[in-house]
């Protein structure tokens, strides 16, 4: 969708829209999830944005997002930043999306391309879970995650051998033991300094007794010298993340099944969060999850005898 009836931008204001850090088109949410969109923009035009700029909803579907919020930092003509905002899914199945500007202090509102007068977007689909088996792929749903390392904000999916740290989703895992599984798996590396790290933090989750969250988890086969610390942590509002779990792992030919009773977490909405952390040097880490997900059983079924 574009803005009706764009008209050209003859100010200095001007975006170059670089690419979406979270949250790419289509990507589906559970009905009332909470997730962070972040966008990656670039000042193209000549007049330096400052923290009176706001960002206006200009057509489509505000989902809880902050219309009239201020730009968080000042953005000089040339630079690029990423721009992030809090949304929540209706609670409706669907497709909606929500169509973006900034507004400068004049009033005059601008977007991108030569004219800018387009939008940039968050679109999603709106989808209710299954009741029951894998409810929540963490492959799938990589890139709606927020990846940072030491370094920062890193892209979705990254680049193999990145030093800043990067997440790959694969179709086929290479274990430690030199087998290969036609699974979805996600590849991590931490950002390649000494005790490095990197970590997801995906939209939130509402958790039912009983779920539980199950994967494969090693080194990479044939990254003889990775040495890493996995972990699977959580987020509740007030934003803390929580210890839940934690495995060390060194490569030595073998794999590692996780299989974790989420019940403890049961009722809240959860932001999980899938770290890796180097045990010394990151040079070699390559760390794998192999099909990471939460599965549901199905509820008991309480049967009342008739008198």
């Amino acid at each position: 969708m574009q803005s009706p009836t764009p008209t050209p931008n003859l100010g200095c204001d001007r975006i170059e829209f670089v690419t979406d850090v979270t949250i790419p088109d289509g990507s589906e949410f559970a009905p009332g999830s909470s997730f962070t969109k972040v966008w990656r923009l670039k000042n193209a035009g000549t007049c330096t944005w400052t923290k009176s700029y706001r960002l206006v909803l200009v057509s489509g579907d505000l989902m809880n997002g902050q219309n009239l919020m201020f730009l968080p930092t000042e953005v000089a003509p040339g630079q690029t930043f990423d721009l992030a905002m809090n949304f929540k899914a209706p609670v409706i199945e669907g497709s909606y999306r929500g169509n973006w500007q900034i507004r400068n202090d004049k009033g005059e509102i601008f977007g991108t391309t030569a004219t800018a007068n387009r939008p940039f977007w968050v679109d999603i689909k709106v989808k209710a879970p299954n009741l029951t088996g894998t409810i929540y792929d963490f492959v799938s749903n990589a890139c709606s995650a927020q990846w940072t390392s030491g370094a920062g904000t890193l892209d979705c999916p990254g680049v193999n051998r990145d030093n800043d740290g990067f997440v790959l989703k694969q179709s086929t895992a290479r274990l430690e033991d030199g087998s290969f599984r036609l699974t979805p798996s996600l590849l991590t590396a931490p950002q390649n300094v000494s005790n490095g790290y990197i970590r997801g933090v995906y939209p939130s989750f509402t958790v039912q007794r009983g779920d539980r969250f199950r994967a494969i988890i090693n080194c990479e086969g044939g990254a003889t010298s990775c040495g890493v610390l996995f972990r699977v942590d959580y987020q509740l509002a007030d934003g803390i993340i929580r210890d839940f779990w934690a495995f060390g792992e060194r490569y030595e030919g073998d794999y590692f099944t996780v299989d974790l009773d989420l019940t403890p977490l049961a009722g809240q909405d959860v932001k999980f969060v899938l770290t890796v952390l180097s045990l010394g040097s990151a040079s070699g880490d390559r760390a794998l999850w192999v099909e990471p997900r939460i599965v549901r059983t199905a509820p008991a079924v309480t049967v009342t005898p008739i008198p």
